[in-house]
């Protein structure tokens, strides 16, 4: 194992532990969002877009290393091509967090 790998790993194991009890609460709402708004580009199965896809713990690792709370703030204020909120103007932050959550601890 590699250390970016091993550093991956660890990323995604400390969010399971800090967040675990969080997420499972939030579940399903933050799921309910992924499916309105997220996955027209996050599911796996789109590849026209290059955002980080649900379940992918690879890309979703390198995104969580500078932590779940400024990876929430790309997602509310917008990030490359992604618009604020997904589009999604309506959603708060913590509904934003949980979808984020959701997408993270998917697995394909």
């Amino acid at each position: 194992m590699t250390s970016k790998s091993f550093a991956a790993a660890i990323t995604v194991a400390c969010l399971h532990l800090l967040g675990y009890t969080e997420a499972v609460q939030a579940n399903d709402e933050g799921r309910a969002i992924y499916t309105s708004v997220c996955s027209a580009c996050h599911a796996p199965e789109n590849v026209m877009v290059s955002s980080p896809k649900a379940g992918d713990t690879a890309e979703w690792s390198k995104r969580l290393a500078k932590g779940l709370e400024s990876v929430t703030d790309n997602a509310v204020n917008g990030f490359n091509a992604m618009p604020p909120k997904g589009g999604a103007s309506e959603l708060s932050r913590e509904q934003i967090r949980q979808a984020i959550q959701h997408m993270v601890a998917t697995r394909k």
